[in-house]
């Protein structure tokens, strides 16, 4: 009899201590910012770096393969201390669907397997409107300070358009650090415009009322080999400051006078960085990509 009540004993306690490792082994995802994915996939606080707020890509502290293990179009939700911030679907590369609001891309993601991107698809209506982007929201900033991981990233904005002819078309161009982290960044005048523009579609101006768009006809050059990057292409931009670059196109499609908007993406790198590239020795590796407009008139 005693030997059967020690067994129970013993088998009580091993229950408990199974639960407690399992229990323990499940993601906290009431503190912190957190992701769940439907498939019951948590990224956790405990799982992220920082998270870049200019680009809104997630930097973990090691790789993880979640993105090329999501199968099909899924969903997922944001968490800031347990509370649901937003949805968001899940897209593989192969698909043709595409989703209004926000989106993680998988399936080849653009990025290597320490960064879960979050993009955003707005429908623009008729009146030109376009629905809210619920990534910055407050209370995932607050979320994510109390572990020390937001970082607001770098800005950019276009300071003018010169529309002079077809072979004469200048952009200028501020890239601004709002980080107490220095940042590399791309430099088009280290790289040329060939290469710079492997990375950006570059510059293009919109006939909103005619839903017409024009752009240049630079000829891009590829890197050798493709995958790769050098450290030679990147300048430093210091905490809280700038540089600006003139960016001039001698071959623009013809565009007649009046008034347009302007729009320009500000790439990094992305697929081509290794974590343990990311810091260097005065700095970060920016990655990711700014979109800028400006209305602009050509007389």
């Amino acid at each position: 009899m005693r030997t059967i009540q020690v067994l129970l004993v013993l088998v009580i306690l091993l229950s408990l201590a199974c639960e407690k490792i399992i229990t323990n082994s499940i993601p906290d995802s009431s503190e912190g910012f957190s992701i769940i994915f439907d498939d019951g996939y948590i990224i956790s606080h405990g799982d992220i770096d920082y998270y870049d707020f200019s680009t809104h890509l997630i930097y973990l502290r090691k790789n993880n393969p979640i993105l090329t293990d999501v199968k099909g179009i899924t969903g997922f939700t944001v968490l800031a201390d347990g509370l649901e911030i937003y949805t968001g679907q899940t897209i593989p590369g192969y698909s043709s669907y595409l989703p209004a609001g926000p989106v993680i891309h998988c399936c080849p993601s653009f990025f290597p397997e320490y960064i879960v991107p979050i993009d955003f698809i707005g429908i623009v209506d008729s009146l030109g409107n376009v629905d809210p982007d619920p990534r910055g929201d407050i209370r995932i900033v607050e979320a994510l300070k109390k572990y020390d991981q937001f970082r607001l990233g770098l800005g950019c904005e276009i300071k003018s358009v010169d529309y002079s002819s077809n072979t004469n078309v200048t952009i200028t161009l501020n890239v601004f650090n709002q980080d107490s982290n220095n940042y590399y960044i791309l430099d088009p005048d280290k790289m040329g415009i060939g290469l710079f523009h492997y990375f950006t579609n570059g510059l293009f101006i919109s006939d909103v009322s005619n839903k017409k768009t024009y752009t240049h006809r630079i000829q891009t050059v590829q890197p050798e080999p493709w995958n790769t990057w050098e450290f030679k292409w990147l300048s430093l931009i210091k905490s809280f400051g700038s540089k600006t670059f003139n960016i001039t196109y001698e071959d623009f499609e013809d565009i007649l006078p009046g008034q347009y908007n302007a729009g320009f993406g500000y790439p990094g790198l992305g697929y081509q960085v290794e974590k343990e590239d990311i810091q260097q020795i005065n700095g970060s590796i920016w990655l990711g990509e700014i979109y800028v407009h400006k209305d602009i008139t050509i007389e």
